[in-house]
Order: C-alpha cells, then structure tokens, then sequence
C-alpha cells in the first residue's frame, strides 16, 4: 500500500459515517441493557475488545456473520428485527449519487447527504433562513453566493447541484418519502435573499411544500417572544426502527456537527416540541407565507 493510499484509509477509519456511528450506537446500547462487559461480547465474536470498542463507536464497519452472533447474544431474535439490523449494517452497495463530487465537498457536508437517504423522518428549527430541503433552485444559489455577484465556482456549482438532489427525498419512492415537520423563523420568510423576485417564488414555493402529505410547516412569528433552545438553527433525524436513534445537526457558518447522545436529543426534541407548540398553526403559516409573498414589490 503506497502512502496515499495508506493515508486515504486512515482518515476513513478515523472518519466514520453517520450509518456507522448510529449502528454502534446502538449495539452499545443492547450490550449494556443486557448488563454485559465489552470482554462478553469479544469472547462470543472470539476477538479483542477493542475491536467490539471500535464497532461500537463507528471506526469499523461490522460483517453480517459477527452482527448475527451479537445479536443472538442481546436477544435479539424476530426475524423482521433481525433483518431490519442486517439492513442497518449494510453499506449501500449502490452507487451514490453524490460520490463523484466527494472531492469538491466537506466530508461533513456529504455526510449529510448520505444521512437523508437513511432516515424516514426530519424535524427541524430554522430561525433565520429557509432551509436547504425547501429551496428553490434561485434563492438556494443566493444563499450559497452569500451575497457576492457573479458566475459559481466549482464548490459552489457542486453544493447547488447537491443541494437540488437532496430535495428528492421529498418525493423518493423507495424508501419512502422523507417526513420533514419544519418551523421556520418569521425573518426567514421575510429576509429578501435574492431579492424580491427570488424571495416570492420562494414562499410560493414553500406553499406547495406545504400541501405534500409528508411535509409540516410551521412559522414562528416574530410575536411569539423568547422560545427554548434559543435562536440556533437545528435538524433532528429519525432512523426507522430498529435504530430508535436520532442525531442532532448542528450548523455554523463553518461545519456540521453531529449529536448522538441520548441527552442531547432529548434535549432538542424538548426545544422542537415546545417551539412547534408557540408556532402558528400549518394554515395560519400558509397564511403567513401568502400574505408576506402579495407584499413584495413586484418587477
């Protein structure tokens, strides 16, 4: 192995994928409601613990024949759960879609991608700016110009297309189509990103969004007052059963982050439930959205 490539594996081990950590995640949680050791589990798989340590924190990747024995060991032993597990531990063997832009991009921002094929549900605050999942293909190069004029480079051309591609997962038929509960900031439907233009087929936009059997919209307007979690941006995804686990995105300027902490989920899941409550209503939103949409100076 030469020493790019020795390098190229190194920062994959060292860089596990969102499917990965949820999966360890979980068999940690198994091992430990079965009040069994790290030691138990290596000795069934007849290896070091800390290869069991490693799968549980998403540095290694597990084969379908050592999940097997683990999940015989957790008790795990309906046929459907089982296969929802082995599902779980698969890495897509298809090719993604987004692979050829792996160069031109994050490695935290194609994670995301990668984390909204998995899960079936996303709920999310975003108080400033309409969110990625909901843009037009306009305002979203807007945003990505972050105000600056002129043709796209390279990065930027490859997160718009990325960004356009994400939104399929709104009509995807297999798996079924991602549920998205958004509650959006009343200055993110009132911020003229783009420009009047820009921002009216935006909102139109979002009202078609709305009327979508698997997508809730919800403003907080600008009278609600203070709200828990305070004004910071925040996705909290699903995985369907048997994951019981979500992961919390976090978004700066800068990066992603990821929470997988049972705390700190809930902590967020706290947040969303009680700004979801203080916003208005799915069709005083879509009131909203028309209203603000009918005030914009037309060209």
């Amino acid at each position: 192995m030469n020493t790019q490539t020795k390098g190229r594996a190194v920062v994959a081990e060292q860089r596990p994928t969102v499917r990965r950590r949820v999966l360890g995640a979980n068999l940690r949680r198994l091992r430990e409601d079965k009040d069994l050791y790290l030691e138990d589990s290596a000795e069934r798989l007849g290896c070091h613990p800390a290869k069991v340590s490693r799968i549980e924190a998403g540095r290694s990747g597990i084969r379908q024949l050592d999940l097997r024995v683990l999940l015989d060991l957790y008790g795990v032993t309906g046929d459907a759960e089982r296969e929802s597990w082995l599902a779980l531990a698969r890495e897509g063997r298809r090719q993604r879609w987004w692979r050829v832009l792996e160069d031109q991009l994050p490695q935290d921002f194609l994670d995301l991608v990668g984390l909204e094929e998995e899960v079936y549900e996303c709920r999310g605050f975003q108080p400033g700016i309409v969110p990625g999942l909901f843009q037009t293909e306009r305002y979203a190069t807007a945003v990505i110009q972050g105000g600056s004029t002129g043709d796209l480079d390279a990065e930027q051309r490859a997160k718009l297309r990325v960004r356009m591609e994400r939104q399929k997962a709104l009509s995807r038929s297999a798996p079924a189509p991602l549920n998205v509960w958004m509650v959006l900031g009343e200055a993110a439907i009132r911020q003229q990103v783009g420009g009047p233009e820009v921002l009216r087929a935006q909102l139109l936009h979002l009202v078609e969004l709305g009327q979508l059997p698997n997508v809730t919209l919800q403003v907080l307007p600008f009278t609600a007052g203070a709200y828990q979690g305070g004004p910071y941006p925040f996705l909290i995804y699903s995985f369907p059963p048997p994951a019981a686990l979500e992961v919390v995105l976090l978004e700066n300027f800068a990066s992603h982050a990821y929470l997988e902490a049972r705390e700190d989920t809930a902590r967020l899941g706290s947040a969303f439930d009680h700004i979801r409550a203080t916003a208005l209503s799915a069709l005083e939103s879509e009131s909203l959205i028309g209203r603000i949409a009918n005030e914009l100076p037309r060209p």
